[in-house]
């Protein structure tokens, strides 16, 4: 999500002259866009703050702006901290980024966009664009601090989402991502009229004609079999479901408000994996919140090994402000406590991920071709993440192709096109 962000403002910048340059040095303008989900994303966040001291010279240029999510409880500490410090925008959000810009930086002085305007740029990561479908959250987990720094939930409206997915498919686009903290609550933020997640994903079918729609990131306790059945059985929606567990101890996902068990979570995943045989599951694992003992991380290497995800995210805990874990669980657990727990949950998990990955060696699959090499080679990425390394292509940038799959790793596959006869 702050990706996408930041390429929304990158072409709205490119829309009024801007330049993307390499050196915060040379630039008119720094943006930074601070994350706080963890306090390891926060310090880096603030680390760069202090390196952009140099940067700014004597004529007041850059001009630097922070943004996002450590802004809005960290506010007066940066602002004193952090001088070098122009403008401080409690959000990501680029409406909000770009209006407060063309108020406080004079070479966009009055600056405004057309209605109906969508964020397109040259300067991509990859072929895949991110559509973001909600800011906010309104879940309100208690470990997680981005109904504090995002704010509550707020759709984009629906016309507004396809006509960027239309814009982006006119300028070449392979494929897209829809993007929320939480996305199948779409359209609870509005009215009961107001069109839910299966209403928007069948409206992007319907006026586009991308060959793959990934949406990110799901909760388990709002995967209805109405979804499963009408939106993840589609053949043009990914076999991707990244579907974060957290921990598979139902007293410590009880303390963690989730709104899901142990229970749940594995019948919502055989639901999705018998609409989808071809099924991609990803998670996110969470060890060493305040109240998981020693069974309860226990559990949770269990729920792993039985669900078997295709990979996973894994992180400890690490409290943050004005959350609601941190107002009612002391932090008991040491860095050191948590890191252990950590390195053996990584561990086990490459372990049956790399196995997993195996039942594709021999498959063929469809891929884009996202980067050729000078050297001939190429790296293609499949419909569920995957990178491939080809060692020859002859198939242009952003085309799919077909690659046989060779070789299988936990993060990237080895194969060889397949060409069209």
């Amino acid at each position: 999500m702050n990706v996408a962000d930041i390429d929304d403002l990158r072409a709205r910048l490119a829309a009024h002259g801007g330049v993307q340059v390499e050196h915060a040095a040379d630039a008119d303008l720094v943006l930074v866009n601070t994350c706080t989900v963890r306090q390891k994303a926060e310090e880096k966040a603030r680390s760069y703050f202090g390196t952009l001291k140099a940067a700014k010279g004597s004529v007041g240029r850059p001009f630097i702006v922070g943004m996002g999510c450590v802004v809005p409880a960290g506010r007066e500490d940066l602002a004193r901290r952090y001088p070098q410090i122009d403008l401080l925008i409690d959000y990501s959000d680029p409406d909000i980024v770009f209006s407060e810009l063309a108020h406080a930086f004079a070479p966009l002085s009055g600056a405004a966009l057309h209605e109906g305007y969508t964020p397109l740029s040259d300067q991509w990561r990859s072929q895949l664009r991110f559509i973001t479908a909600i800011r906010g959250c309104n879940h309100g987990c208690s470990y997680c601090v981005v109904p504090f720094a995002r704010g509550p939930q707020r759709d984009v409206p629906l016309g507004r989402i396809v006509a960027e997915a239309q814009a982006y498919e006119a300028a070449g686009a392979a494929d897209i991502a829809v993007l929320g903290q939480n996305v199948l609550a779409y359209g609870r933020s509005g009215t009961a009229e107001a069109p839910r997640f299966v209403e928007l994903m069948e409206a992007l079918l319907a006026e586009t004609s991308f060959r793959w729609i990934t949406f990110l990131t799901s909760l388990a306790s709002d995967l209805s079999d109405e979804i499963c059945e009408h939106i993840i059985a589609h053949p043009r929606i990914s076999p991707l479901l990244h579907l974060p567990l957290q921990s598979g101890s139902d007293k410590v996902l009880g303390d963690m408000r989730r709104g899901h068990d142990a229970a749940l979570y594995k019948r919502v995943v055989a639901k999705a994996r018998a609409c989808r045989p071809d099924l991609y599951l990803t998670t996110d694992l969470l060890v060493g919140f305040p109240t998981e003992e020693d069974e309860d991380y226990a559990a949770t290497l269990r729920l792993a090994e039985e669900v078997g995800f295709d990979d996973a995210f894994m992180f400890a805990y690490s409290p943050r402000p004005n959350t609601p874990a941190v107002r009612d669980y002391p932090d008991r657990w040491t860095r050191q406590q948590k890191s252990a727990r950590l390195t053996q949950l990584i561990a086990r998990q490459r372990e049956l991920s790399a196995a997993r990955n195996q039942r594709f060696v021999g498959q063929e699959l469809p891929v884009i071709i996202e980067q050729r090499k000078a050297d001939g080679s190429a790296v293609a990425r499949t419909a569920f993440n995957k990178p491939v390394q080809l060692p020859s292509t002859v198939t242009r940038l952003g085309a799919f192709t077909r690659a046989l799959i060779t070789a299988a790793k936990v993060s990237s596959f080895a194969g060889l096109e397949v060409p069209a006869p």
